[in-house]
């Protein structure tokens, strides 16, 4: 059995992980979790996260152990919540401490009795006096990493996902990787093999899908409708729609959204609307975000300086030229919105300033530093997510209700 754990820098990745672990992030086209398949496809997964997420984890994965273990003495391997592996880790019947090339603990083979609470401390584990191993891996420590490493994740993942299909390196491959519906009128620049169409896609007559620089893998029921360019390395999740969109390199669109203009470099968690006109670059979006028509982001300053960004209260230099904005769940931000250079705005904000001047927006902000009340917004997002056919549960509600009562807002 494998733990997927969280630990202490969990925060690092505020406001994108208040309604999830870590390991539901994207990086590339599938989650830290959903990477694990690829060397352990049928391993059983238990969860070690914050108590704040405990109930709705276990509402969401009834079948897993959350916070538990089956069995306290036996060893078992645990994995950071932030993660890739890049080779199978092979156990060897002892209690061993897993980093990578740069020295980060990626993980360890432990009896989880040692394990007293969670989200795990990283630090004690280091510091236990037990065998240490190096294995190829990446460990993603802020928000901006997700961005830097999407392309090359998005590359790999391709492999490994039309691999997993069966696809390969097939002579036959125009009948494989193209399961949905793709336009004799598509115009395809570069070649066949780097494109996928999942089960009941579709690209429309007049898309252009430009495969030079990297894959385009359009998951099922996605639909990319005309006029619309993709440049990859490129991932479409399934049932989202790219309307008359302009998506560059390095661009995650997670399940369910609506996306149109211009994208560069970003990812989109899922259930996302940006159905109008405006530019996203170097951004990650977490879901049931609405971006009201016009809203842009810069992420270069005009001095081409490296961009900071406000992170738990401290100021950190990403040592980035490029670094847009990160937005949590359920926010939505008005017509024409303006944001600048590494904002951060944290969950259910809801912002009509056109011209954002500050760079940080605490959870439930409403416009002139007021704040959301706890009813309305609950309301408001029941309606949102009633609209794309998921009914608010109990423990999502609940957990609403945990982060607005949170000291750090």
């Amino acid at each position: 059995m494998i733990y997927l754990y969280e630990d202490n820098d969990y925060k690092n990745f505020l406001p994108l992980v208040y309604f999830r672990p870590g390991f539901e992030l994207y990086c590339g086209c599938v989650t830290f979790k959903d990477k694990l398949k690829y060397f352990y496809p049928n391993e059983e997964l238990g969860f070690l996260v914050r108590p704040l997420l405990v109930d709705l984890l276990r509402e969401k994965y009834p079948n897993n152990l959350i916070n538990q273990f089956s069995n306290q003495t036996k060893l078992s391997l645990f994995i950071s919540a932030r993660a890739v592996l890049k080779e199978k880790i092979i156990l060897e019947d002892k209690e061993e401490l897993f980093f990578n090339q740069n020295n980060e603990l990626i993980g360890f083979c432990l009896r989880p009795e040692r394990i007293k609470k969670f989200p795990i401390n990283e630090e004690f584990i280091a510091k236990l006096p037990i065998p240490k191993r190096q294995i190829k891996a990446l460990k993603i420590n802020y928000l901006w990493d997700l961005i830097e490493h999407n392309s090359t994740e998005l590359k790999s993942d391709f492999l490994n996902l039309t691999s997993l299909r069966g696809i390969g390196d097939s002579n036959s491959v125009h009948h494989h990787n193209i399961q949905g519906k793709l336009s004799p009128q598509a115009i395809i620049i570069g070649e066949l093999k780097n494109l996928y169409v999942g089960i009941d896609a579709e690209v429309e007559a007049d898309v252009v899908l430009d495969l030079r620089a990297g894959p385009v893998y359009i998951d099922d029921g996605a639909q990319i409708r005309s006029f619309s360019k993709l440049v990859g390395p490129v991932y479409i999740g399934k049932d989202s729609v790219i309307d008359c969109g302009y998506l560059h390199s390095g661009v995650t669109v997670g399940p369910n959204s609506r996306i149109s203009g211009e994208v560069c470099a970003s990812v989109f968690q899922g259930y996302i609307n940006k159905q109008h006109y405006g530019y996203i670059g170097h951004a990650y979006i977490g879901e049931w975000v609405n971006l009201g028509a016009g809203t842009t982001n810069s992420d270069l300053k005009n001095n081409y300086s490296t961009v900071k960004v406000q992170l738990s209260g401290k100021k950190i230099d990403t040592k980035l030229l490029k670094v847009g904005t990160f937005i949590g769940d359920h926010t939505k931000t008005a017509i024409g919105t303006l944001i600048g250079t590494g904002t951060i705005i944290g969950v259910f904000c809801n912002v009509t300033e056109h011209n954002l001047k500050t760079k940080y927006l605490k959870n439930f902000y409403w416009s002139k530093a007021a704040r959301w009340q706890l009813n309305k917004a609950i309301t408001t997002a029941q309606v949102m997510m009633a609209r794309r056919g998921v009914i608010m549960s109990q423990a999502y509600k609940e957990l609403i209700a945990k982060i607005y009562r949170l000291k750090s807002n």
